[in-house]
């Protein structure tokens, strides 16, 4: 009885550690809120007022402002599932007034790709062993001693 009781319970522990992890990342403004920015009326500083500053800006060619939100199911070392995923989409004319609003929610939300360049730095790349012995022969005793 006591093994029985014993791989029950590892089985209950393996069954409860494998749970999926729920995230919430970014910021999903409510109807409400999102109801209240009129195309024509709203300006720039009324929308952030109302729905806080944006997820994202683009500056060409007209200023568009993007909210995004998504919520991923992780489970142990899997890579994050996107569960539900929404984007508010803001295009704001030379004044600076609200010419639109989308919403884009679900599949409709995997329209919008971001671009996954990235910069590359001149700088050198970091790592343990350049950080531990990059520093051998940069002092030395007769350094200390010219101080003294």
């Amino acid at each position: 009885m006591n093994k029985k009781n014993s791989i029950i319970s590892l089985i209950a522990l393996l069954c409860c550690s494998c749970s999926p992890t729920i995230d919430s990342r970014g910021y999903n403004p409510e109807i409400p809120e999102l109801d209240k920015v009129k195309p024509g009326i709203n300006s720039k500083e009324e929308v952030q007022q109302l729905l806080g500053s944006p997820s994202t800006v683009s500056s060409f060619p007209a200023q568009t402002w993007y909210y995004i939100s998504k919520k991923t199911s992780t489970t142990a070392f899997f890579h994050p599932e996107v569960i539900e995923e929404q984007i508010v989409v803001i295009n704001f004319d030379e004044r600076n007034i609200v010419q639109d609003v989308k919403k884009y929610v679900g599949k409709d939300a995997k329209h919008i790709k971001p671009v996954k360049r990235k910069t590359e730095s001149k700088s050198y790349e970091s790592s343990i062993f350049r950080d531990v012995f990059g520093n051998f022969g940069k002092y030395s005793n007769k350094d200390a001693n010219k101080q003294s």
